[in-house]
């Protein structure tokens, strides 16, 4: 049987940084989980990549332990891909299973709240788990002639 669940999904980075309601869905998850980030050092990278048309192509991807178990963690990856209109970044939460109606609320109540967002993806077979491997860092991502070196940050601030 597996022992974590994982859940993602794309959202405006705005509308999970800036609103109210979504910022204390946030916090409460790094609470459940016993996650810690400065949000404003988020925010703050976040538009350190630029704006508008110039931010296309843009951004790294954020991951956050929990303190005593690497195997859960919140991801956020701030990539702003080349057609993106909306300032899309996707929010990852990996968590064991005992967590899973706790976070499963949390994130609908972020999911819902959300003006424009994807799907939730959820999952058992270790997705996030593999998409945040360092080996695969730093990623070339093109888009015709353009491109951009992602880069991936563990626990960064």
């Amino acid at each position: 049987m597996k022992r974590y669940i994982e859940f993602s999904f794309y959202l405006p980075f705005f509308d999970l940084i800036d609103d109210t309601d979504e910022v204390f869905n946030l916090e409460e998850i790094m609470r459940q989980l016993d996650i810690g980030f400065n949000k404003m050092e988020l925010y703050n990278q976040y538009l350190s990549y630029g704006e508008g048309p110039h931010r296309a192509g843009k951004g790294d991807m954020f991951v956050f332990f929990k303190k005593d178990d690497k195997d859960s963690f919140i991801l956020i990856d701030l990539f702003n891909d080349f057609t993106d209109q909306q300032n899309m970044v996707k929010l990852g939460v990996r968590c064991e299973i005992k967590y899973d109606k706790q976070i499963r609320n949390i994130l609908y109540n972020i999911h819902s709240g959300a003006e424009i967002k994807s799907k939730t993806k959820e999952s058992h077979d270790d997705l996030l788990k593999l998409e945040i491997s360092s080996e695969d860092y730093p990623k070339e991502i093109r888009y015709g002639d353009r491109k951009y070196i992602k880069n991936i940050y563990y626990d960064a601030f």
